[in-house]
């Protein structure tokens, strides 16, 4: 019997990436696309996300794996959680944190086990690795979860319900992976500019990310 999965798909570099990793799998994935109509980039990605879908199925086609269609989720209409939204803001007080954290945990009391594709650079900001506990998961793969043990009170309630799968690996070398394996051409039709659905707009905190993290030739 196929495993399916549950992911959260932006149609960037990251979440591609573990896109990839479950179709190599065999799993059977069921992609999620939360829509912020603030962002308007919003349809470059969702357009994006077909390109890769049919990219990945063309590339690994001895896969026996599936990719759903997405299902779309407006940002508006994930249910408040006040308890959540209490502890968000107390973290907020300690330490810098995206407000995106807040509503993929309310997400995730939805979908247990919702996978947070964040790098290894993105998990230093926020998590310790000794928070966490290391994982094998149902598709076979390692993960990673929160470490009850070892993490706060106020971090463990708003990740409890996360797991972490990419949390070992950097952009850098997820990139030397693609390149050995052959799927770099499909990471590089990714997107990542918030600001604009047609080419990067150099200006928005993804488009200087890239250019810190080494991937300035995306720009181009």
């Amino acid at each position: 019997m196929s495993v399916e999965q549950f992911a959260l798909w932006t149609g960037g570099w990251d979440s591609t990436f573990r896109i990839i990793q479950l179709y190599q799998r065999d799993v059977v994935i069921k992609p999620i696309y939360v829509i912020d109509h603030n962002r308007k980039s919003a349809q470059k990605e969702i357009e994006t996300i077909e390109l890769l879908t049919k990219k990945i199925k063309e590339r690994f086609k001895d896969s026996k794996g599936a990719i759903h269609p997405p299902i779309f989720i407006k940002r508006k209409n994930i249910p408040s959680n006040p308890y959540l939204k209490f502890i968000y803001k107390q973290i907020k007080k300690r330490q810098r944190i995206g407000k995106q954290y807040y509503w993929l945990a309310s997400l995730a009391k939805k979908y247990p086990n919702l996978e947070q594709c964040f790098h290894k650079e993105d998990r230093d900001q926020l998590i310790s690795i000794t928070e966490l506990t290391e994982i094998k998961d149902e598709t076979g793969g390692k993960n990673w979860e929160v470490n009850p043990k070892k993490m706060g009170f106020l971090k463990r309630q708003l990740f409890k319900n996360v797991r972490f799968p990419l949390c070992y690996i950097s952009k850098l070398e997820m990139k030397s992976q693609a390149e050995e394996q052959g799927f770099i051409d499909i990471l590089n039709a990714t997107w990542f500019c918030h600001r604009s659905g047609d080419k990067p707009c150099g200006e928005c905190a993804p488009c200087k990310q890239y250019v810190i993290d080494g991937f300035g030739y995306r720009l181009k």
